[in-house]
């Protein structure tokens, strides 16, 4: 799973004070682990020391008598088992209890050069000290259990624990929440950018009254909201200036040809060959007649004016103005209604739809094997479907989702005159209405665009 900026800065944020935390606890739990062992050990020192000079230096102490202060001591350690040998490593005294303690003539031995070991034997810990006198050596084994010190490391260790997974868990809680609460402003940045698209250019993010990052921020991206947007109206405006100023002397060059074409005195092959540039003349026209539409359509995003308009009314005006300039054309119209009143009606542009309509007719003439076009009409109560469907070659299934880029043909018209952009107008416009389209092949020689316009929609 993909986490956002925010979640992988607290999750840095939170892991960092966990290891941390832990690393400073861990050498919390060491240094009082040692320091454990150090008082122990002393309290283990003391009592061999002891033992061996009450053994030793008091007279009046004897084997016996130091057994039983060994047994009534105050300070008597938990399972206390104290063995005395002497130079020859010969046990001379050994203490009441009965707590087990190895030991061998070698261990003794380094205790000579070592002068006193510490070491663990299970529950106990095991204290041996060289004790040099006057006249002879002696050799000292302490054992005990230190059950207080370990109960309280232990209670230590259950309380850093403790504390870790609750300091842990809050600071993840902490963090998360506070980089959601710190960052919030950035998401309402994000939010802001994204509802901006070519329709609203115009549109400026809001200033915030606090002077910091993200405040320079907005200011700097409305700075470049200004630059596009001026850049953009330009480039819209002398779209729209050129296609008007080409709109006359293409005209013109078209009735000239025409002219010729007629002129009696053209021969027949200057007439073909003029034919074909004033087809070429056509489709520049259409080409400019386009960009027309594409301007008209940009200057009017803000500020839409739709009217309620009939959508066959639309359809026969562009059926009407197409047999105009094709006599064979044939048209085939139908209505089919889920409801007993059929709606027909829309909130559109009367002009563009006209255009849009009257391409995709043009298209499916062209384009047909035997001139005819049908057109189904289904109203509903929140969509009206159009289907137009001619017989004829079908593209490539490959093909059909680049159908509607601009320039885009597809493997069974390029043998046909055509410029690509019709139907990138077509979706334009119907974009500009909510409406979509979407090109089928429902039989091997059938060609289906079906249009679909969301009542709902309309005023959005």
């Amino acid at each position: 799973m993909r986490m956002s900026l925010k979640q992988r800065f607290a999750s840095l944020f939170s892991l960092l004070f966990s290891v941390i935390l832990a690393s400073a606890m861990m050498v919390v739990y060491t240094l009082f682990a040692q320091f454990r062992t150090d008082e122990f050990r002393d309290r283990l020192e003391e009592k061999a020391r002891t033992t061996i000079r009450l053994l030793l230096e008091v007279k009046e102490v004897d084997y016996q008598l130091l057994k039983i202060i060994d047994k009534n001591t105050i300070y008597r350690l938990y399972n206390e088992k104290t063995l005395i040998f002497n130079d020859k490593f010969e046990l001379i005294y050994s203490s009441i209890d009965d707590a087990p303690v190895t030991w061998t003539k070698d261990e003794l031995q380094k205790i000579r050069e070592e002068k006193f070991i510490l070491r663990r034997n299970g529950p106990y810990e095991v204290y041996g000290m060289f004790y040099d006198s006057k006249y002879k050596d002696y050799y000292a084994l302490v054992s005990a259990e230190d059950k207080s010190g370990n109960s309280k490391l232990r209670f230590l260790q259950y309380l850093l624990i403790g504390a870790f997974i609750a300091s842990s868990s809050l600071v993840w809680f902490l963090s998360f929440y506070v980089s959601k609460r710190g960052l919030l402003p950035l998401d309402r940045f994000r939010h802001n950018i994204i509802n901006i698209t070519d329709k609203n250019l115009n549109k400026r993010l809001p200033e915030r009254k606090n002077k910091d990052e993200i405040s320079e921020l907005s200011n700097a991206f409305n700075q470049m909201l200004e630059r596009i947007d001026s850049a953009y109206n330009r480039q819209k405006e002398f779209t729209s200036n050129a296609s008007h100023e080409l709109r006359t002397p293409i005209a013109r060059i078209v009735t000239q040809l025409e002219n010729l074409i007629y002129d009696s005195s053209t021969t027949p092959v200057t007439a073909n060959a003029l034919r074909d540039i004033s087809d070429d003349c056509y489709q520049l026209s259409d080409i400019v007649t386009s960009l027309l539409v594409l301007s008209k359509i940009d200057n009017n995003a803000a500020n839409k004016g739709f009217r309620k308009i009939r959508l066959d009314e639309v359809i026969f005006n562009a059926e009407e103005q197409l047999k105009k300039l094709y006599p064979n054309f044939r048209f085939q119209f139908e209505i089919e209604s889920t409801d007993k009143e059929v709606n027909i009606e829309i909130e559109g542009d009367d002009t563009l739809l006209r255009i849009a309509i009257g391409n995709l007719l043009k298209n499916g003439y062209h384009y047909s094997s035997n001139g005819v076009v049908q057109c189904i009409m289904k109203s509903g109560t929140e969509t009206i479907e159009l289907q137009l469907i001619n017989k004829g070659e079908t593209p490539n299934v490959a093909d059909t989702a680049e159908l509607f880029n601009t320039f885009t043909r597809g493997r069974n018209v390029q043998n046909k005159m055509g410029s690509g952009v019709g139907l990138s107008i077509v979706k334009h416009i119907l974009n500009y209405h909510n409406a979509t389209i979407q090109y089928n092949i429902p039989e091997a020689t059938s060609n289906q665009l079906v249009i679909i316009f969301h009542l709902s929609a309309q005023n959005s």
